[in-house]
């Protein structure tokens, strides 16, 4: 039942602070830039952990790289978010169906060939091209 009551009470936070941006929205003129405080509302939203940028983006009618650069913006103390650096070591799964490969050769004599590989490849199968090529030398 608290869970059910504590989901209630995060919608009515994001249900109030819709509201406050209506009521803005309402009574603004021209372009006017959002307050500081219907950002930090929002921002408070988002920090409560109940509802995503894009969910509270989307309900305020935010822009979503403008909201997640304020929200990144007041935990960290900068404005742009460091870059991530890719992984040093990626592991791939071996494919879970035999694979197939088609190799198709063609020398300036017209001469051609055409290998068809399923599974697992074999390794004379450089030796098999070499000696295609040697051929046509």
């Amino acid at each position: 039942m608290s869970t059910a009551t504590s989901s209630h009470t995060s919608n009515s936070t994001l249900e109030e602070v819709k509201q406050q941006f209506i009521t803005w929205r309402k009574n603004k003129t021209g372009r006017e830039r959002i307050p500081e405080p219907l950002w930090q509302a929002a921002a408070e939203v988002f920090n409560s952990g109940d509802h995503s940028l894009h969910k509270i983006s989307k309900t305020l009618r935010l822009n979503h790289s403008d909201f997640k650069k304020y929200v990144y913006q007041q935990s960290h103390g900068s404005i742009q978010p460091e870059k991530v650096l890719p992984p040093a070591f990626i592991e791939l799964e071996p494919p879970t169906s035999a694979s197939e490969c088609v190799i198709e050769m063609e020398a300036t004599s017209g001469a051609k060939m055409r290998v068809c590989l399923r599974g697992k490849t074999d390794s004379s199968l450089f030796e098999i091209c070499q000696s295609f090529w040697r051929q046509q030398q």
